[in-house]
């Protein structure tokens, strides 16, 4: 995702990238995702869709640092 430079085109690089191994696992359960630093949130968007799809009941997210548009 680093290298790429528009936010479409990192939607698109993780669509349908992640899936759940155990999806009764997740089911009714409240996950957190964490991650280091958001740029477009396309990473996390696609991670949230994959765990409510396998059954998760809220996905929340908390990130340490978010970057800035240019000024």
């Amino acid at each position: 995702q680093g290298k790429t430079s528009d936010w479409k085109s990192r939607f698109r690089n993780v669509a349908g990238a992640f899936a759940a191994n155990r999806p009764k696992h997740l089911e009714g359960k409240h996950i957190c995702l964490v991650d280091d630093v958001v740029t477009t949130g396309a990473t996390l968007a696609a991670c949230a869709q994959e765990l409510r799809r396998a059954g998760a009941a809220k996905v929340s997210a908390i990130a340490i640092g978010r970057t800035l548009p240019d000024l």
